[in-house]
């Protein structure tokens, strides 16, 4: 810019001078071709000026064009790197993820053999399957349907409100506890009769406390399996008894496994399925003992819950909750035999407690 400046200005005193000496008179040859000299020479450097400053330009706009390409190219290779540090850092987890499963199967060794039609292990702190079987097969889950009413009963909370009985609480098909017309209790002693004997008349008298009627409670159980995420589960009713009608109730060992987990979040719920009895006092001061039906807690320390179920359609079920060196587990078993329900569930439970 500089240059260019001072080449228009050096032109315009050249020039001017030039029209001062040839102003008329000034008709020496020899002078005249001096002046055309002259004249040819500052126009000689006036483009030599202009050709340096156009070099000039060129030069810079070729530097910032090689410090924009630099400039690109330590972007390129910032991105390169972080890419790499990323594949490095995913290839040092999977590394670690591949050792760590590896240690685990060498600690818990093979996987037990079982003969459940469905199942499913989980670890409820991250929702990791350990083992599954069909574990997307709907079906019959018998009374562990009553784990989702022993959740809708304690959210609905209250525990120790009273509970009128009512006849049709008592309109229910074995197994009942003998609830008669009248009788009051509260709901926690309900829930505790439910979840340690699986009382079907208790369920029901629950269901009809909740919400009114029994049908109003399954609309409600399926709601709150919606409200979970699960895509194949539907109630007919709180205990899990084959149906009247033709709508059937159904579940998978995985969706019954997520509302296990739910419910084992609960205080309530997880201090009454640890009982192995439950002293169910009635109304006239007489009291019935009430064994848990869930065997593995008699025969494995681990074991603290959950549920077990049967029917024809479900075979013999259970919820097999466990805890060991701070690990804890949810066992899911459904479509069992009779003895096999117990050894599948307890193997599986010690199985996945190692590690």
């Amino acid at each position: 810019m500089i240059l260019r400046c001072q080449s228009h200005l050096f032109r315009r005193i050249v020039l001017a001078g030039l029209l001062c000496i040839s102003i008329p008179g000034c008709d020496d040859p020899k002078r005249q071709q001096e002046l055309q000299w002259r004249e040819e020479e500052v126009e000689a450097k006036a483009a030599a000026i202009a050709k340096r400053e156009n070099d000039f330009a060129a030069e810079k706009q070729m530097i910032t064009q090689a410090k924009a390409d630099i400039a690109a190219r330590e972007v390129a290779v910032e991105q390169l790197k972080k890419k790499l540090e990323t594949q490095l850092a995913e290839e040092i987890e999977k590394t670690k993820k591949v050792r760590r499963e590896i240690e685990i199967k060498n600690l818990r060794g093979s996987i037990p053999q079982i003969s459940a039609g469905r199942c499913i292990v989980i670890d409820p702190m991250n929702d990791d399957v350990l083992f599954e079987k069909n574990p997307d097969q709907r079906g019959a889950i018998a009374s562990t349907t009553k784990i989702m009413t022993g959740l809708l009963v304690v959210e609905e909370g209250d525990l120790d409100k009273v509970v009128t009985i009512e006849l049709a609480d008592t309109q229910c098909a074995p197994v009942r506890i003998g609830l008669r017309v009248g009788e009051q209790y509260t709901r926690r002693q309900l829930l505790s009769a439910m979840l340690v004997k699986s009382s079907n008349d208790i369920a029901q008298a629950l269901a009809r406390d909740n919400a009114g009627s029994v049908a109003a409670f399954a609309a409600k159980m399926d709601a709150r399996a919606q409200s979970l995420g699960l895509k194949n589960t539907h109630f007919i009713n709180p205990h899990g008894l084959p149906p009247l009608t033709e709508d059937s109730p159904y579940c998978t060992a995985r969706d019954l496994a997520v509302i296990a987990k739910t419910a084992d979040k609960l205080p309530d719920i997880r201090g009454i399925v640890k009982l192995q009895s439950f002293k169910f006092i009635k109304p006239d001061g007489k009291s019935i003992d009430l064994a848990n039906t869930n065997r593995v807690l008699h025969t494995a320390s681990y074991c603290d819950g959950m549920k077990t179920g049967y029917t024809e359609a479900a075979g013999y079920c259970l919820v097999a909750t466990g805890e060991r060196n701070g690990r804890r587990r949810i066992v899911v078993i459904l479509n069992d035999s009779h003895e096999g329900v117990w050894r599948d569930a307890q193997a599986l439970l010690d199985w996945a407690l190692k590690a």
